[in-house]
């Protein structure tokens, strides 16, 4: 009997713990088996029926499945490329006579190229034949010798376990906390409901610490000591490219990752779904609002921002974006924030006759500017991101003013549909969460909406390439509580532009002129 507790507690270790992960080598022939790309950018090419065409409109896992387990379809069944089964001693008969021995590296690789078997047969006209370096191949043979053990982390027949990264100390330990009870409550219920397929999801939570810099470290190493399938909601200010590498070093998805720098690469890392606009989206959206006034187009326009961060990615993006519109920029003033002199610059501007303003920089230095501005009788249309100078324009523009203010916005209060709201306060009404730091609470609310609709639509045959490729099908999705969302295979920002909104000094309050694309 002892000897069967002891064989049953190891069993039980077994299943819970991580699978190895995968080598480097591994990892980029997962890559090429899946989505026929190089991680070296070198290409390969497929030729069916005497015609090349790039390997990813013709993946092995297009064919043969994602796990290699092959399949049939349209009359042509794929075999099975487990490692395993490729070298059973006693060969292998297909079901259209055809025999032969059993595979080794060598012949693995003449079928991929010529399109012979073991023995020499021809395969059948619908396997492609691949033109790929050596490399490339010896990575693809590599992971197919792992590719039925390669199981995604954080999923069972039951459950499918999911990460929150939040801080637990410092300015943003209570927003992280109230991102966490909206997130548990949510998960709740649907778990209440059944859950996606029977499966319920379960919440872990990564400690950040003070956060900033310390949340991808946190991410990094919940992640090696959990199981988690993937990321969800957070606060990843200030880790955006560490949490981006974590992303594609460890294939793990992160969805909805609250930050005013959405980290955007080239290629694209597919398991980034950033939910709202960062501060570079929501400036070129601001530049393509003004380009359709007359105005902007008639007299001079002026570019300023800070070196800081922020500022620097809102300004870069306003340039380009100006150049692409053929939005003449007369002016551009890059200044230190150290080292601002709102009065030189003012009178620059105004000796330039400049009637328009871009402005990117802290809320203290917009009204340094803008009150210099005001004693020199200067008075530009002025373009501004609320998140960046604030919105207290109250003290700035006085009535009478002839300034005009725009101001770009990721979300704004009509966002929020009458449905969802019911939603999220029937939800919180069933929790108990006190409502604090709503507009934290609501990103967390859309980021659980997104996981979920990505796991359903994903089907109960889940996994990290499903669940990603189900989120790229999101087109105008509505969460109720942002803006309509849309992400793609070269889209990872799902709300990409900004709400425009003008200034009434008179009445003191904002209107709502619409939404803008960034692109």
């Amino acid at each position: 009997m002892g000897a069967l507790l002891f064989l049953a507690a190891l069993a039980l270790v077994s299943a819970q713990s991580p699978p190895n992960p995968l080598t480097a080598a591994e990892r980029r022939g997962k890559e090429i088996y899946l989505r026929g790309t190089s991680p070296s950018g070198r290409e390969i090419v497929a030729r069916l029926n005497e015609l090349d065409v790039p390997a990813s409109a013709f993946p092995c896992s297009g064919c043969h499945g994602i796990r290699g387990e092959g399949k049939s379809e349209g009359g042509v069944t794929a075999g099975n490329l487990t490692w395993s089964n490729l070298i059973k001693p006693y060969g292998h008969t297909h079901s259209t006579g055809r025999k032969h021995g059993p595979f080794s590296e060598s012949s693995l690789i003449r079928a991929v190229v010529n399109g012979v078997d073991s023995d020499g047969n021809e395969l059948l006209v619908a396997m492609p034949r691949y033109k790929l370096s050596p490399e490339d191949m010896a990575d693809l043979i590599a992971y197919l010798k792992r590719i039925d053990t390669d199981l995604d982390p954080g999923l069972t027949e039951t459950k499918v376990t999911v990460g929150l990264v939040v801080p637990s100390s410092g300015a943003l330990a209570e927003v992280g906390a109230a991102m966490k009870d909206v997130l548990a409550a949510y998960f709740d219920n649907v778990n209440s409901r059944g859950g996606i397929f029977s499966r319920k999801i379960e919440l872990k939570v990564a400690d950040a610490g003070a956060g900033g810099a310390m949340t991808s470290t946190a991410a990094q190493n919940f992640a090696h000591k959990e199981q988690i399938f993937a990321f969800v909601g957070g606060l990843s200010a200030g880790s955006d490219p560490q949490l981006a590498a974590l992303a594609r070093t460890e294939e793990i998805p992160f969805i909805g990752p609250s930050t005013l720098l959405p980290h955007l690469e080239n290629p694209v890392n597919k398991y980034l779904f950033y939910l709202l606009p960062g501060v570079s989206e929501q400036a070129m959206a601001l530049v393509n609002f003004a380009v359709l006034r007359p105005e902007s187009k008639r007299a001079p326009v002026a570019l300023v921002y800070s070196d800081t961060t922020l500022s620097s990615a809102a300004g870069n993006a306003a340039a380009v974006q100006a150049q692409k519109a053929e939005l003449a920029i007369a002016k551009k003033i890059v200044f230190k924030s150290a080292n601002f002199d709102p009065r030189s610059i003012v009178a620059e501007l105004k000796t330039s006759n400049v009637e328009s303003l871009f402005f990117f920089g802290e809320a203290k230095e917009q009204l340094s500017l803008l009150n210099e501005a005001a004693a020199a009788g200067w008075s530009p249309n002025l373009f501004l991101i609320g998140t960046l100078g604030g919105t207290d324009l109250s003290t700035i523009l006085r009535p009478g003013s002839s300034n005009h203010a725009f101001l770009a916005f990721p979300t704004v209060p009509s966002d929020i549909s009458n449905e969802a709201g019911d939603e999220f306060r029937a939800l919180q009404d069933k929790y108990k969460f006190p409502p604090r730091h709503i507009a934290a609470q609501i990103s967390a609310f859309a980021a659980a909406k997104v996981l979920v609709e990505g796991l359903t639509r994903a089907g109960r045959d889940l996994n990290h390439e499903k669940f990603i490729t189900a989120l790229d099908t999101l087109y105008d999705y509505e969460t109720g509580v942002t803006p309509r969302l849309t992400f793609g295979p070269n889209r990872r920002v799902g709300a990409a532009g900004a709400h425009i909104v003008t200034f009434d000094p008179a009445k003191k309050e904002f209107t709502p002129l619409g939404w803008f694309n960034a692109y």
